[in-house]
């Protein structure tokens, strides 16, 4: 069975296993998204798949509508565009709950590199070329990085983050592409457990940057 094939049924079984957590918390955080900030419930992004090619990623808006006209492709913790219900949605990363559904049709993974706009690609180094040898994930090391970087505040957030986060999350993203084609279960179940301690706990927004890079090094 090749990485790829095993890394499919992982993604599978993991899913599933967890599918009466997350079908119920979509259904309950649409029916709050509907109450507290109206339509459109959900947000449609493109974003770069494995390979770089585009796919629509789904997730519950947590922006003000038509937010993508009026700012950056990038957002930190002040941004004017999120709504109040938003910003709660992304505390509780409750937005990307919708993507388990990416997951069941094969266009992401659970595990796996954070997808980024297409807009990004000409800045994405060797490491970004590397980090697309595999399906983007709902979660792992460079999200968890970028867990803790957008609570940061400030004018030019956007700029910042193409010339020194994006750089760092590659890397991260690239080496967890390496460690999913050679070990997805434990690759898989490792991101998996230190993301619901970071949920848990709000570890990534009391860890340093560089102690955060060195937690999702995924080293033995």
């Amino acid at each position: 069975m090749s990485p790829q094939t095993r890394l499919r049924v992982i993604d599978l079984c993991l899913a599933l296993l967890l599918a009466p957590i997350w079908l119920p918390l979509i259904a309950s955080t649409a029916l709050v998204a509907l109450l507290g900030q109206g339509r459109p419930v959900f947000y449609r992004s493109p974003r770069l798949g494995r390979g770089g090619t585009e796919f629509s990623m789904l997730k519950f808006r947590s922006m003000v509508r038509d937010a993508d006209s009026q700012g950056p492709h990038v957002s930190c913790a002040s941004d004017a565009r999120i709504t109040p219900l938003g910003r709660l949605f992304r505390k509780a990363k409750l937005d990307e709950l919708p993507q388990f559904l990416h997951v069941l049709s094969g266009k992401m993974s659970i595990v796996g590199p954070r997808p980024e706009s297409p807009s990004f690609l000409p800045y994405y180094d060797e490491n970004g070329r590397r980090s697309l040898n595999v399906k983007p994930g709902i979660t792992g090391p460079g999200a968890i990085f970028f867990f803790f970087q957008e609570e940061a505040d400030g004018a030019g957030f956007e700029e910042r983050y193409l010339k020194t986060l994006l750089p760092r999350k590659l890397a991260l993203d690239a080496h967890c592409a390496d460690r999913l084609a050679s070990q997805p279960l434990r690759t898989t179940l490792l991101m998996t457990f230190y993301t619901l301690v970071a949920l848990a706990c709000r570890l990534a927004s009391l860890l340093p940057p560089a102690e955060i890079q060195r937690w999702t090094r995924l080293e033995s």
